[in-house]
């Protein structure tokens, strides 16, 4: 934090920008780290991009998370009794103004509001064999 607040304030002061316009006008950024930080910074994104975003236990469960995520928007696309009545009924009005986009925005909105926990239960709750006897 303190090599990205000083070096930014060195190159303001060297530019010296009149206002706002002049600031983007110019043909590098004034706001950033200085060479050492950037490499630095460079080289720790690279880290965790071999080692942890690429991981396969992270593909795993980014995988099955977007199929959760799939599942339960078919689903509740499809019946939207399933879902809780305020949503249910937004849903209805949306569809009506907007087409099944109206619906789809609420469902979406519905689901990104879930917790993980959340979302998985409700996945077992409205899709599993189990359940259904």
């Amino acid at each position: 934090v303190h090599d990205l607040i000083e070096t930014s304030q060195a190159n303001i002061d060297a530019a010296s920008p009149e206002d706002p316009d002049a600031a983007r006008a110019l043909s590098h950024p004034l706001i950033g780290f200085s060479e050492a930080m950037h490499a630095q910074h460079w080289t720790l994104k690279q880290h965790l991009h071999e080692r942890l975003y690429r991981h396969y236990r992270v593909h795993r469960m980014t995988t099955k998370a977007a199929r959760v995520i799939e599942a339960l928007f078919e689903t509740l696309m499809s019946d939207t009794q399933l879902l809780p009545p305020q949503f249910r009924e937004a849903a209805e009005a949306r569809e009506s103004a907007r087409g099944l986009r109206g619906r789809a925005r609420v469902v979406a909105d519905y689901i990104a509001g879930m917790t993980d926990r959340f979302a998985l239960d409700e996945h077992e709750r409205l899709l599993s064999p189990k359940r259904l006897t």
